[in-house]
């Protein structure tokens, strides 16, 4: 197999770049209401990586249960899922912020 000479693997950093300025190159339809831009999540993961590789797991995972749930069907059901978990995420960190403030 032959490479044409013009072929070149981008830099990392290029190609992230790129699917910023350029988003919902994939989209994929997960319910009714909502998609998920498929390279700006897998960018996302690949920032995290480095900072939290448990999360960009957890991150990971996520976007494949979103695709399984797109192709049979469970989309609505599993986005509604995913925002309430997101939202108890969130309300668990701020409420341990809150705690954690000691009065002056």
């Amino acid at each position: 197999m032959s490479e044409s000479p013009d072929a070149s693997i981008p830099k990392e950093d290029d190609v992230w770049k790129y699917i910023k300025e350029h988003p919902r190159l994939i989209g994929l339809p997960v319910s009714d209401k909502r998609g998920l831009d498929l390279l700006n999540a897998l960018g996302d993961v690949a920032e995290m990586l480095d900072k939290d590789p448990k999360m960009a797991k957890k991150m990971l995972t996520m976007i494949a249960t979103m695709i399984v749930a797109a192709v049979t069907g469970n989309g609505n059901e599993t986005v509604e899922e995913l925002l309430v978990a997101e939202a108890m995420h969130k309300f668990d960190i701020e409420a341990k912020e809150i705690l954690n403030e000691r009065p002056e």
